[in-house]
């Protein structure tokens, strides 16, 4: 269909037109309904952000305007400064991708050849796109890396995807689209793996290019404070179904639809630390059975009759402000804007310690990157990094320590150190005082159930061969002597239901489950061996809001229950500042902060922590960073992010 009508309606060009768009997989009517009749714009230098939670169709419709949908049906019309990609031949198709429209994924390492170094990997895009010769090809993409707040650039463009962090490695993947100056942005949670002090100055850098270029962003997130840092307008996607749409101030700070309403009130805070997080009960729907009313209606506080029996279309609630609900104009009566929570500024509970701590990590020191054995011209000298300096914390029983520091900072490292998957070069982790011995592999059998691990990805830590009840299952044969049958059976049930799954989970094999479910099976196997100290690396960070309220609920509830303890790994403060009893601020791989959440938080010491708070996303819009390329404000001035 010719683009000329549409765009004459709109009053100005569209750099991104999205009309009733429409995605099924699979054949006959069992199909799964993905997204159904979406549609939106996105004018040049407008950022137009999608929110929703995981499996409500975000994604889907990110790799349907590159037209990347292989295994799906579309419907609907897709209009690319006035062209349809729908119908674009393979060979124009090639050419816009990366040159006209460039995609940021949300997983770095499925982006990254890990073969190849990452300087020629942005090298790469630009000789394809622009012709270059390889020397300014390189110097290019040198650039490229600097402007992205990456170190040393022309250091890194020498290293390969697994030298870095995951910060480090988006950051990577963010220069990369870059590198041929695109008209629209898709961006896929670019923001999940990184810190709050990188991912303030990677939300003003997306900023300076929508101002200075012009260029579109279609951007994709669950992270509300980041959505209102960079969008103009939002986009509310449920079980493939826009619900809400309008202004960030609209959408954010006067959401009209239950499910807006919810995602909202799931939102840990830094201010207080609530007894309980507000989660959205139940599941998304099954989408090959459309229900005939309202999808939210089975999780809808608001809901009446006519919600189960008739779809609501999309109506305006105000100038520029739609929302899709029956109720839209009593739902002030109907359930609160802003639900209330129990909370509290006092420290969390946790069971008396006798003044004895659990854990003691003593002069931990770890250092990577050691000069080659063999002084030969090929091979490149590093300058080791010592990435664990001198660490000394203690970890009380029955409580949480976070650790929060900034992507690199030693954190991750600090963590496998105590859990035996990497040796310290010199210090010591004791656990009830005594001494453990480095690798996990060294450890009694009792040592090795008295520490549990739950990892960032799920899908990375979970085997995809195997059934849900058999991962679980596995420690309760290692650790708790229940080697087959109906007794071992029980205790996998009851460790599911401990977190919300059940015995219908028991067949599931990982892939057949959502993230959130995945890491809650994670958790489950952590538990399984009942272990006094679990330490607990960034578990949340990939999870949509009210699936990560869910989770944190759990783990609060799982510690009181057991009088486990945590050693909690994040760059949320919000979710640190729910969880923790006490928190450490790591940077440089040293310890430059800690005390309790309202100490740290409350009244923050160092400027590095102050740095850290002034960067956190707020749905009040703020610019952290000044002219000076990589610095943040702060109370004492400004310091190196």
């Amino acid at each position: 269909m010719n683009a000329e009508p549409m765009l004459a309606m709109s009053p100005e060009p569209a750099t991104l037109d999205v009309t009733g768009l429409s995605i099924t997989y699979g054949a006959g009517p069992q199909g799964l309904k993905a997204v159904r009749d979406v549609s939106f714009r996105i004018a040049p230098g407008e950022a137009y952000g999608l929110i929703g939670e995981s499996g409500s169709g975000k994604s889907t419709i990110a790799y349907a305007v590159l037209r990347h949908v292989p295994a799906g049906t579309v419907s609907g019309r897709i209009l690319l400064n006035g062209q349809d990609v729908m119908a674009m031949s393979p060979q124009t198709l090639a050419g816009i991708r990366g040159r006209v429209v460039s995609m940021i994924y949300q997983d770095p390492m499925s982006a990254l050849n890990p073969a190849i170094r990452v300087g020629e990997q942005i090298a790469e895009v630009i000789r394809q796109h622009r012709r270059g010769d390889r020397a300014s090809a390189w110097a290019r993409s040198v650039a490229l890396l600097g402007q992205v707040q990456l170190p040393l650039p022309a250091e890194i463009a020498h290293r390969y995807p697994h030298q870095l962090s995951g910060g480090q490695q988006q950051r990577v993947v963010i220069a990369m689209a870059l590198a041929c100056d695109p008209e629209l942005l898709v961006m896929d949670e670019p923001t999940t793996g990184l810190d709050v002090t990188t991912e303030a100055v990677i939300l003003d850098l997306i900023n300076d290019l929508r101002h200075a270029l012009g260029v579109a962003v279609l951007f994709i997130s669950h992270n509300m404070g980041v959505v209102a840092q960079v969008c103009d307008r939002v986009g509310v996607l449920y079980a493939g179904q826009l619900v809400e749409e309008g202004s960030t101030a609209q959408v954010l700070r006067a959401p009209r639809h239950p499910y807006t309403i919810g995602l909202m009130n799931a939102l840990p805070t830094i201010d207080r630390a609530a007894d309980r997080l507000v989660d959205i009960p139940g599941r998304l729907p099954d989408l090959r059975v459309v229900p005939p009313g309202c999808v939210f209606a089975p999780r809808c506080a608001a809901v009446q009759d006519i919600c189960h029996a008739v779809m609501p279309t999309l109506e305006p609630v105000g100038t520029g402000h739609d929302s899709r609900c029956h109720e839209r104009d009593r739902l002030e009566r109907l359930l609160p804007a802003v639900a209330p929570a129990t909370a509290s500024d006092a420290p969390l509970p946790a069971k008396a310690d006798g003044g004895r701590p659990l854990l003691q990590i003593v002069g931990i020191e770890r250092s990577f990157g050691r000069a080659p054995m063999l002084a030969l011209p090929f091979l490149r000298r590093r300058t080791p990094v010592r990435a664990v300096d001198d660490v000394t914390l203690d970890i009380a029983p029955g409580q949480t320590l976070a650790v929060v520091g900034e992507s690199g900072s030693g954190k991750s490292t600090l963590a496998r150190c105590v859990a035996g998957l990497l040796r310290p070069d010199r210090g010591d982790i004791r656990l009830e005082n005594q001494v453990l011995s480095p690798l996990v592999q060294q450890r009694t059998r009792p040592q090795q159930r008295a520490l549990q691990f739950i990892f960032q990805n799920p899908d990375a830590a979970l085997n995809p061969h195997w059934t849900v009840e058999r991962i679980v299952g596995r420690p309760l044969q290692l650790y708790g002597g229940i080697a087959r049958g109906a007794a071992l059976r029980a205790r996998v049930v009851a460790l599911l239901e401990a977190t919300k799954l059940g015995e219908r989970y028991l067949e599931r094999y990982p892939h057949e489950m959502s993230g959130g479910e995945k890491q809650r099976v994670s958790i489950a196997r952590a538990f399984a061996g009942d272990p006094r100290l679990v330490v607990c690396d960034e578990p949340t960070s990939a999870l949509d809001i009210s699936v990560q309220a869910a989770i944190l609920n759990q783990l609060r509830d799982l510690q009181q229950r057991h009088g486990t303890s945590y050693l909690f790994i994040s760059h949320d403060l919000g979710v640190v500042r729910h969880i923790a009893h006490r928190v450490a601020i790591m940077r440089h791989g040293r310890i430059v902060e800690a005390g309790t959440p309202a100490q740290v938080f409350g009244a923050p010491q160092h400027p590095y922590t102050q740095a850290l708070i002034a960067a956190i996303p707020t749905l009040e819009p703020k610019r952290l960073r000044d002219g000076t390329a990589g610095r943040l404000r702060t109370a004492d001035g400004m310091i190196d992010a």
